[in-house]
């Protein structure tokens, strides 16, 4: 079994294009749907119901020629064995936030559709190049995306595909790098044909360094997570794995990937402290965690994390997988919240009450 990971571009509205459709394509390639007029969002409706008639009705020659994400696709499926081989395997559509990358997802999801072949799209918050600072934000969330999906799947022996055929330039270089990492196989098609390009997966072992600045700096990194801290906070971290902006400081990608991958053995040993000293944990609740092994032990401080995050916000940053609210009726008393911990194995959820602040 096979999970594809393929980076959407605008390749489908933007090959072959009709006169004058180029200019606002490009002009308007970073704008979220609500930011369209009405006029503009009519335009580039029927632009994208145009290109739908065209691939729905394109034999494989003019699909190739119509997308570069399905040329790599298709490509791939079919150096091996034919194209209905991706019936049984699973495809993930990486798209932007834009209301381009939306609809170019869209369409490679209906024309799977149309063939069996279930492409489920990923709306990757921030990751569009209005500016640099919201593609960073836009390649954290990428990361995060990547290691709370695929690392379950090569669990189960999928062997995990990264089609980097289509999408823009910027993000190509950061899925590179996470292809040494997630992918055991990362496809590229040479120049303008149909001829696969493939980096194979490639041992990486983290810089021994960078190591050991996480180690010994563990509740510093564990503070980045939930925001930038002051350079003097940091003194001690190497630059490479920092942003640095105003004197402040910030996990850059390289940081960011480095602690997700040494924290993993912490975070399954046991419940850490919360990040936050506004949260105390009960003996119960960390003994009875404790108790469902290791892979839950890492969901519960991942959880915390999110909740100190939240706490510390004074509630202004609430993530929606940890969903913290004001608990109704008096169902666990004396709880007055509750927040998600994990939705499996009958959907487990925390309890808890205010006490001064």
């Amino acid at each position: 079994m096979r999970v594809t990971v393929t980076t959407c571009g605008t390749s489908i509205l933007t090959n072959k294009p009709d006169p004058g459709d180029v200019n606002f394509i490009r002009a308007n390639a970073n704008k979220r749907e609500e930011q369209y007029t009405p006029e503009d969002a009519a335009k580039i409706n029927y632009i994208a119901s145009t290109r739908r008639a065209r691939l729905l009705n394109a034999d494989e020659e003019a699909t190739r020629q119509l997308s570069a994400e399905l040329n790599g696709f298709i490509s791939y499926y079919k150096r091996d064995g034919k194209l209905n081989d991706a019936v049984k395997d699973m495809h993930y559509l990486i798209h932007t936030d834009t209301y381009q990358g939306c609809k170019t997802a869209e369409l490679i999801q209906e024309w799977g559709a149309a063939r069996g072949i279930k492409f489920i799209p990923v709306k990757i918050d921030d990751l569009n190049t209005a500016s640099v600072e919201e593609f960073r934000m836009g390649i954290n969330n990428l990361i995060d995306w990547c290691g709370l999906t695929l690392p379950g799947y090569r669990s189960q022996n999928y062997e995990v595909i990264f089609n980097l055929v289509g999408g823009f330039k910027s993000l190509q270089g950061y899925m590179q790098t996470l292809g040494m990492f997630y992918a055991d196989e990362t496809i590229y098609i040479f120049e303008t044909g149909s001829e696969l390009l493939s980096i194979p997966k490639m041992p990486v072992d983290f810089n021994a360094q960078a190591k050991q600045a996480v180690i010994s700096n563990f509740e510093v990194f564990r503070k980045m997570q939930r925001g930038d801290i002051s350079r003097e906070e940091c003194a001690a971290i190497p630059e490479t794995l920092l942003d640095i902006m105003d004197g402040r400081c910030s996990l850059s990608f390289w940081g960011k990937f480095v602690w997700d991958e040494c924290k993993k053995d912490a975070y399954s040993l046991k419940i850490l402290p919360p990040a936050s000293p506004r949260i105390i944990l009960s003996d119960n609740a960390r003994e009875t965690c404790e108790k469902l092994g290791p892979e839950r032990i890492k969901m519960m401080n991942s959880v915390l994390d999110k909740l100190s995050l939240y706490v510390e916000s004074n509630g202004k940053v609430n993530l929606q997988s940890c969903d913290f609210k004001k608990l109704e009726g008096n169902k666990v008393p004396p709880s007055t919240h509750e927040f998600d911990l994990w939705a499996d194995i009958g959907g487990w959820r925390g309890f808890c009450h205010w006490e001064g602040d």
